[in-house]
């Protein structure tokens, strides 16, 4: 990890903020398991769906679910808390 990005994250207390739990699923976090994450870490379910915006997600082949990726979940998860929104070069 680059050491500005560290230091900015220790700055705003990203770190331990980052660490998300284990999913139900393999390919990622169903709506419900989101709001779960988001609601420990005081985050309005509003903000964090607007700052998430479109971004890539799987689907259950069983429950037809949508499954959000981790790695979007927490990079939206940063911009709340600076917030901020999400910058171009941030998107996969």
């Amino acid at each position: 990890m680059d050491k500005r990005v560290y230091k900015r994250e220790r700055r705003y207390g990203l770190c331990e903020l980052m660490k998300l739990p284990k999913s139900k699923h393999g390919l990622g976090y169903t709506e419900r398991e989101v709001l779960d994450i988001i609601k420990k870490r005081g985050i309005h379910h509003k903000t964090f769906w607007k700052k998430f915006g479109v971004n890539t997600c799987a689907m259950h082949p069983e429950t037809k679910e949508s499954l959000y990726y981790g790695c979007d979940i927490e990079r939206t998860i940063r911009c709340c808390k600076e917030k901020r929104d999400i910058y171009w070069w941030e998107f996969d």
